[in-house]
């Protein structure tokens, strides 16, 4: 195997600021210390959605948390 292809981010592997970030949410830490990139990084990916006010784990992010955990 190449170096490079353990470059890609694989789809279903969270980075650690990843998982601290989902991890925060749904723990409904106060402060947040990403910005919001961050969210919109792990919205797209369907890990968290928004219901305008709060950003919420879906429950494939709630999975995520669990097989990293």
């Amino acid at each position: 195997m190449h170096v490079q292809h353990l470059q890609i981010a694989h789809p279903s592997v969270l980075s650690d600021p990843e998982w601290i970030a989902l991890e925060s949410i749904e723990e409904k830490t106060r402060h947040f210390i990403f910005d919001e990139t961050m969210l919109f990084a792990l919205k797209d990916r369907g890990l968290v959605e928004t219901d305008g006010s709060r950003w919420h784990v879906t429950k494939t992010g709630r999975r995520r948390l669990i097989e990293r955990g």
